[in-house]
Formats: C-alpha cells, sequence, structure tokens
C-alpha cells in the first residue's frame, strides 16, 4: 500500500494506472519500500475489475526512474505527470539506504497509449524543477490537446518564504513540453500546500477551477488551518473568493468534479491540531483519535454553482452553470469574457489530484491523504467516472473563448512568442494560434528553459542532489 499515491486513468480504454508514484504508508508494520512497478485496472462493469502488473520491478524501464512522493500529480489526455516531489528510503528500493527526504526534480510523463516514461527537465517551473504539495490542474477544453495549470504548493527544503505565491500560474503544454508563465490577479489565495483542486467548463464558455482549504506548512500550534474555497476563472486567470462560514478546515484531501456542478471532497486530516510537538506519529493520533470529522464518512460534496456545502450527491444533476459570484465579475469585465458560444456545454472534468482536480493526480486519494486500499480506490473511481462520461461533451458552437482573455497573453518560459490559445479542445475545430506581438508588461520575465527531454530518462542520483534535508519535525503523517 502505497501513500500519496500518482492514480491516473485512461478514459480511451477505461483503464486505471498506478504504482510510480507514492511511499510506504505510515500505517502497518512494513517499513520496507515497495519495488518500483507501474499496474492497471480494468473494471468489469459490475463494480469489481482485474489488477494487472504493466511493467515488473525488473524491467529496464526503471533502471533510471526512482519513485517519488508527494509531488505534483495530474493525468490528461494520454498523459499522467509527476512534477517534482521528494524521495526517501520509503518511497523506492533504490533509495532504501537514504537518510532524510532528497528533493526529486524534473518531470516524469507516463505515455498510457505506449506505456512508456519520460523523463523530463522542468526548471521552467520554479527555476529548479522541485516543489512539494501543491497541484496541477489539467484543462481539457482550451488548446488542441488540453492544457496544464501548476499552482501553490512549497519549494524544497521547506522554511521562510518557501510557500509559492498564488498569484504565478504556470501552464505546461505537454504535446510541444512548452512552459508558460502567467501572472494571476483577484483576491489571491493566501500560500499553501496540501490544498485540493477541481475544475468544470461551465455552461458559459468558461472554465473554473476551484482551490479548498490546505495549511501553510507549519502543524501543531503554529497551524494555520484553511477552510475557504477561491475560483480561478478562465480565460481572465482572476481570483475570486467564495463567501461561506469556515466549519471544517482539513489539508491532505482530495477534491473531483463528479457529476453536473458537484465537487466531492474525501478525507484529509485536521489542520487544527493542538498537539504541540508536530510530530507526525502525535499528529495522526490527534486526528484519529480526538478529531471527528463534520464530514459524514469523511465526505463533503460542494454545488459549484449554488456555493454551498450540501449533505447529500445528486445522481443526475443538471450540467454546471456559473454561480452569481463569477457572473458578476464577467458582467463588469466584459473584456475578460470569453465571446457568446451556442449552445456550449461543459467539456469532461479533468481529474484530482492526489491532495490532486478532475485530471489531476487521483479520483480519490483516500480517507487520510490517499491511503486506502486500491480496490475501493478504483471501484469509487469507476462509479464515478461511468456517471460522469457520457453526460458531458466538448463546447460546440462557431466562437472560439480565449483561454486568457483580452488581458493577458501567456508568456513562454524560454523567452519565446507569446501564445494566445482558444477553447474547444482536439476535434471540436477550434484550434489556438501564436502571436509575436509585444509581451505584456503584467507578464514576469521569462527564464530560459534549461536541460533535456530524454525518453527514459536519467533521475538524479542522490549524490548529485542537494544535501538530504532533516525530515521536518512538523510534518504530518499523512497529508
Amino acid at each position: 500500500m502505497l501513500s500519496h499515491p500518482a492514480f491516473a486513468y485512461d478514459e480511451k480504454n477505461d483503464i486505471f494506472y498506478s504504482g510510480f508514484a507514492g511511499r510506504v504508508s505510515n500505517f502497518g508494520n512494513n517499513p520496507d519500500a515497495i519495488p518500483l512497478s507501474l499496474w492497471s485496472f480494468k473494471p468489469d462493469g459490475t463494480g469489481s475489475g482485474t489488477w494487472k502488473e504493466e511493467i515488473g520491478s525488473d524491467d529496464p524501464a526503471f533502471n533510471h526512474l526512482i519513485r517519488p512522493f508527494e509531488g505534483y500529480q495530474a493525468y490528461g489526455g494520454d498523459g499522467a505527470l509527476v512534477l517534482g516531489g521528494l524521495t526517501s528510503a520509503q518511497s523506492d528500493e533504490k533509495t532504501k539506504d537514504m537518510q532524510g527526504e532528497l528533493p526529486s526534480p524534473g518531470l516524469v510523463t507516463l505515455n498510457m497509449t505506449t506505456k512508456t516514461f519520460t523523463n523530463s527537465s522542468a526548471e521552467s517551473f520554479n527555476g529548479k524543477g522541485d516543489a512539494v504539495e501543491g497541484q496541477i490542474h489539467y484543462v481539457p477544453s482550451f488548446g488542441p490537446n488540453g492544457l496544464f495549470m501548476i499552482m501553490g504548493g512549497s519549494k524544497v527544503p521547506a522554511g521562510n518564504n518557501s510557500l509559492l505565491d498564488f498569484s504565478n500560474i504556470w501552464v505546461y503544454e505537454s504535446a510541444t513540453k512548452v512552459w508558460f508563465n502567467q501572472t494571476a490577479t483577484g483576491n489571491i489565495p493566501e500560500s499553501r500546500r496540501a490544498f485540493c483542486i477541481a475544475g468544470l467548463n461551465s455552461t458559459d464558455g468558461t472554465y473554473e477551477i476551484f482551490v479548498y482549504g490546505g495549511q501553510n506548512g507549519d502543524l501543531g500550534t503554529d497551524t494555520v488551518p484553511y477552510d475557504e474555497i477561491f475560483i480561478l476563472t478562465l480565460p481572465a486567470f482572476h481570483w475570486l473568493k467564495v463567501d461561506y462560514p469556515p466549519a471544517h478546515p482539513r489539508h491532505g484531501h482530495t477534491c473531483n468534479a463528479v457529476g453536473g456542478s458537484q465537487i466531492i471532497s474525501i478525507g484529509g486530516v485536521d489542520s487544527n491540531s493542538h498537539i504541540y510537538s508536530g510530530i507526525p506519529h502525535d499528529i495522526a493520533t490527534s486526528t484519529f483519535n480526538s478529531s471527528t470529522d463534520p464530514f459524514a464518512q469523511g465526505l463533503g460534496i460542494f454545488d459549484m454553482t449554488t456555493l454551498t456545502w450540501t449533505d447529500h450527491y445528486i445522481a443526475n444533476a443538471p450540467p454546471y452553470k456559473q454561480s452569481d459570484l463569477v457572473k458578476s465579475f464577467y458582467t463588469q469585465n466584459p473584456q475578460d469574457a470569453p465571446p457568446a458560444a451556442s449552445n456550449p456545454s461543459p467539456a469532461p472534468a479533468s481529474t484530482t489530484s492526489t491532495t490532486s482536480s478532475s485530471h489531476t493526480g487521483a479520483i480519490a486519494g483516500g480517507v487520510v491523504g490517499g491511503v486506502v486500499g486500491l480496490a475501493l480506490i478504483a471501484g469509487m473511481v469507476f462509479f464515478l467516472f461511468r456517471r460522469r462520461r457520457g453526460r458531458y461533451s466538448k463546447p460546440t458552437g462557431s466562437s472560439t473563448p480565449k483561454l486568457n482573455g483580452n488581458k493577458h497573453l501567456l508568456q513562454q518560459v524560454d523567452g519565446g512568442h507569446t501564445t494566445e490559445y482558444y477553447g474547444g479542445g482536439k476535434g471540436s475545430g477550434r484550434g489556438y494560434h501564436e502571436w509575436s506581438q509585444h509581451q505584456p508588461a503584467e507578464l514576469e520575465e521569462s527564464r530560459p528553459e534549461m536541460g533535456h527531454d530524454e525518453q527514459l530518462g536519467t533521475v538524479e542520483k542522490p549524490s548529485e542532489m542537494e544535501e538530504p534535508r532533516v525530515e521536518m519535525e512538523a510534518r504530518e503523517a499523512v497529508r
């Protein structure tokens, strides 16, 4: 069993993949790392299915790869991504003698069609390509192959000013391996880690990404617990804060758009722990023995249109429509709105994150930070995807809403041209085109893309990385 696992879904072939990210669970009596391998799960339509080892641990494909954990995780199209993260003696057999934890810079991509891995430089992200406990969200309805949005989390090693600012959104186009950097405006969320993320295309041609919960990087009495929801609306790249009374702060949970306008929050850890020590074991004991989850069975349902929490799931919910909060923003800022589309309907949601969006890490990360039986996860994922699939289609109509609105152009990180993306996605008759116009002043200066991509590329060996950081006393057992 792995905690902080990567979990990806190949919608074309109705197959789930896991095993390529995570670490030994903090629960149980087996401290030894599980050999790195790739497993698939094929649902049979009855609530069960078949597990298969696609690539064994002795396969040459894994000679130069090390399993990371706590990285940014997402999947979309035919690819599953793991960005950054950590390695330790508990994450991979190849690092069983490692002391403490080391950063795992770079971007590992699984091509679910060919079942091959690519290890790429990611220095365009954060300067070094290493960070932990942030999120990637796949937006399928913009660009010919969709785009990955990267936000939040913490630099490695953690420390003062290590949290990443939500005013800076990284955008990655996996088909071309090009990075972009976008400045967001509005009510910017406070920097945090271990939050969850989910999103969906609205019937109005926009795409809203919802960020919920998280913590400020300190645990015990220094914890700043978050029980709030922010919305990043595209194409404007503008943040809005949802107004509701806080009652259930948490981190280490997962969020997923699961039908109509509904988001499901699964599990997590009580961020408001009063355990002074902040030692992982004490945090876990506090969470399980003295903290009752206000969500029944650890499941919370949030309505993206009414912006309210509810205690039930609607199986045949109507398509997601913008909330009054989002509508009000575009009414007051028509220059940032997409052109009116004729009868658009929501595109398939991107899936989460382990603590990873509809297409961000995993549809369900378990009751506490992803620690749950994989068969149970697969069953839930299968159920939710089967309900969601077929009800959503790509936006239709003759209009082509720009991803970045009329206010910004996405700035390519390698210093090249700006790029303007249009909604619709692959096969919709819409595309994207590139501009060589002036670079908007509000966009950050570009940094040169460094490193290279290579099939089954070499992950830096421990001796080539930074010195091991001391395992932070205030890190919790599970996120």
